[in-house]
């Protein structure tokens, strides 16, 4: 797939707009959660551990075969250690901050093309209202939204508008 090139006009917005993230102190706070996190074996290892035994529950939920309570326990336990350690808790939050800030961001982007004009703040929030609106009334027999997906594999993670695309809504 080519990449698109930008006319002048937009590599030198974008570029601004590069800039401007960087720089802003969130990221700057977030990117230094971060970097503690990494440098924190201890920390890694409970990540690592938390996202290696969820991996293999879900697998074997779409195989057909539910956890059992003692395995659930042990997840939650993990996921609990996870939150109680400062520097993984933090790059959780860091990685939070950054992706509701790029997804603000991505948000404004697609609605200026679709509006023809950058949206006003109000207009960003209605459609992230419909959006939260859209996800809470997924009725393909699980938890949908467009980070997390559990529609026991009749998702094809389309999410239009906010929806799922399971085609059962």
């Amino acid at each position: 797939m080519n990449t698109p090139v930008l006319n002048d006009n937009l590599r030198a917005a974008t570029e601004a707009l590069c800039n401007l993230l960087a720089k802003e102190d969130q990221v700057v706070a977030s990117k230094a959660k971060i970097g503690l996190f990494f440098q924190n074996p201890e920390a890694t290892k409970l990540f690592e551990e938390v996202n290696a035994y969820g991996e293999e529950l879900r697998n074997k939920h779409l195989a057909g075969m539910p956890p059992t309570e003692e395995e659930i326990s042990k997840f939650d336990t993990l996921r609990e250690n996870v939150v109680k350690n400062d520097a993984a808790r933090g790059f959780l939050e860091a990685r939070q901050t950054i992706d509701e800030l790029l997804n603000t961001i991505n948000h404004y982007l697609g609605m200026s093309i679709d509006l023809g004009r950058a949206p006003t703040p109000e207009e960003i929030e209605e459609a992230r209202q419909r959006a939260m609106s859209a996800q809470s009334s997924c009725s393909c027999g699980g938890d949908c939204n467009k980070e997390n997906c559990d529609c026991d594999g009749n998702c094809d993670h389309d999410h239009k508008d906010g929806g799922c695309g399971c085609g059962k809504h």
